[in-house]
Parts: structure tokens; C-alpha cells; sequence
């Protein structure tokens, strides 16, 4: 059996949280920026290994079969509008959706340039399965937080989001 490597002693350590409200605004901020970078680098990864390679579908794919689910049929428009996505990457995920037959789509009678899309009796079927382990590795996740935790995460994460989103629209 081997040993696990052991930390040298000089290893630098983060800074407790906390520690932000004695820092200068803009080490603070940096600080920040690097613990929502780790978050955003880990959360793929954590992804992949606890749910995307079970189901041989990616997050993305999983996202817009349980975004179908909760909507019934729903334009490519407003799957992209929903998940933050270019009309362009929403093209590709349902391409690979198709090859799975996990939905079907079909052109607006009206408006041949509108898409609208559904989950397929194999989508349906694959989610029957996949919804509940999913369900029961985020809760796992995200039990570490209490529910005012949670809330306050949400919360958080929201209005950061739609903060980025603003100034990415301004540039």
C-alpha cells in the first residue's frame, strides 16, 4: 500500500474567508476571483465523473433534457435564452441529443425559422433514470450547505451573473 504524500510544512495555505474584510479592495477581490475560478474549474469536473460519464451525456445535455422535462417543448431560442447558451452551442447539443434519440424537433408551421424541440419516448425513458442519480449526486453536494446556505448561494450567484452579464452587454 503506498503512503499519501505528505504536504511540506511551507506550503502556503489559503486564507480563511473571513480574512477578506481585513484585505485591501482589490487583493479581496482577487481573492474572490480565485475562489470562484477554482469553483468554476472543479464543478466540469466534478460533473464528469459523477454524472456525465454514468450516462454518456454531457452537463449541458442533461441540463436541456431536464429543462424539457420541466417545459414539455420548447423553442431553441428560449433553451438558449434559458441556459446562457449561443444559438450556435444549443445547435450542437441538440445535434448530439438527436444522435441519442433523446428528442425530437420540428420546424414552427408558421415560422419555418423557429425550431421547436421535445424530449423523445427514448428521452423520456433515459430520464426516468438518470433524473433520480442526478438528483442524489447533487444533494450529496450540496448538503455540506444548510438550506439558508443554500438560499444565500443562489442568491448570490444570481446576482453575480446577471452583474457579468450587464457589463459583458455594455462592451
Amino acid at each position: 500500500m503506498e503512503k499519501a504524500e505528505k504536504t511540506p510544512r511551507n506550503t502556503p495555505r489559503k486564507p480563511p474567508p473571513s480574512a477578506i474584510r481585513l484585505m485591501p479592495r482589490g487583493l479581496a477581490s482577487l481573492f474572490i476571483a480565485a475562489s470562484v475560478g477554482r469553483l468554476s474549474h472543479l464543478f466540469p469536473r466534478w460533473m464528469s465523473v459523477r454524472i456525465e460519464s454514468k450516462h454518456q451525456i454531457t452537463s449541458s445535455q442533461l441540463m436541456v433534457i431536464f429543462l424539457l422535462s420541466q417545459s414539455g417543448e420548447m423553442t431553441m431560442g428560449q433553451i438558449s435564452q434559458m441556459l446562457d447558451l449561443t444559438p450556435r452551442a444549443i445547435t450542437g447539443i441538440m445535434v448530439g441529443l438527436e444522435k441519442q434519440d433523446y428528442i425530437a424537433r420540428r420546424k414552427d408551421q408558421k415560422d419555418h425559422r423557429i425550431t421547436w424541440v421535445q424530449l423523445s419516448t427514448r428521452g423520456r425513458t433515459f430520464l426516468k433514470v438518470a433524473k433520480p442519480e442526478a438528483s442524489k449526486a447533487f444533494t450529496s453536494l450540496f448538503d455540506v450547505l444548510t438550506k439558508k446556505e443554500q438560499i444565500e448561494l443562489v442568491r448570490i450567484i444570481e446576482k453575480l451573473t446577471d452583474h457579468m452579464k450587464s457589463q459583458i452587454d455594455e462592451e
